[in-house]
C-alpha cells in the first residue's frame, strides 16, 4: 500500500468509525499495515483501490483492532472473507 493510499485509508477510518481525534494517524496508520497483512494476506494481490470488498474488510479489521477484538473480527467477517475470496479467484479463471 502506497503512502497516499495509506493516507485516504486512515483519514476515510476517522471519519466513518468517529475515531476521537487523540487517536493519532500514526497509531491508525500501524492497524491498516497490520490489516493489509492479515487480510491482505488471505487473497494476495487484491487492491484497496480497485477491490471495495477488500477496503471495507481492511477497514473493519481496523475498527475491531482499535477495539482489541481483533479475534472477533475474524469469527464476524469469515463469510464475507470466504466469498471474497472466492469471487476473486472466479474472476482470475474467467479472464484466463
Amino acid at each position: 500500500m502506497s503512502k497516499e493510499e495509506l493516507a485516504t485509508l486512515v483519514t476515510e477510518m476517522r471519519e466513518e468509525f468517529q475515531i476521537p481525534p487523540y487517536y493519532s494517524d500514526a497509531q491508525l496508520s500501524i492497524l491498516a499495515q497490520e490489516g493489509e497483512c492479515t487480510v491482505g494476506g488471505l487473497n494476495p494481490g487484491c487492491s484497496i483501490i480497485d477491490d471495495l470488498t477488500y477496503r471495507m474488510l481492511l477497514k473493519n479489521y481496523m475498527y475491531y483492532a482499535y477495539h482489541h477484538r481483533v479475534s472477533e473480527f475474524m469469527d464476524n467477517y469469515s463469510s464475507v472473507i470466504l466469498t471474497w475470496q472466492m469471487e476473486t479467484e472466479v474472476e482470475a479463471d474467467g479472464n484466463a
